[in-house]
């Protein structure tokens, strides 16, 4: 699921049911991330902390800020300036 609390701002994908449901939300991040504008940020929520992806996005010039909620982990990736995303 697609959520945007600003769509200036945040852009939210939680992968917890895809998770669930046995589906591998990778590719939906990568797609999520490569269509950021300038100054906006992906906030992943996921039942678990998706280090491989944070590795993954740090090379890509996105910088990662991690909260771990009750049931879940909420990452908030930022594009560096001066890079470009995905």
């Amino acid at each position: 699921m697609i959520m945007s609390d600003d769509p200036a701002i945040i852009v939210t994908l939680d992968v917890r049911e895809d998770i669930r449901e046995g589906r591998e939300p990778f590719r939906k991040i990568l797609d999520a991330a490569g269509r950021l504008r300038d100054g906006e940020q992906l906030r992943i929520i996921a039942p678990f902390e998706p280090r491989p992806l944070i590795h993954l996005l740090a090379t890509q010039g996105f910088t990662a800020t991690i909260a771990q909620r009750e049931d879940a982990y909420e990452v908030t990736f930022s594009a560096q300036p001066d890079t470009e995303p995905l």
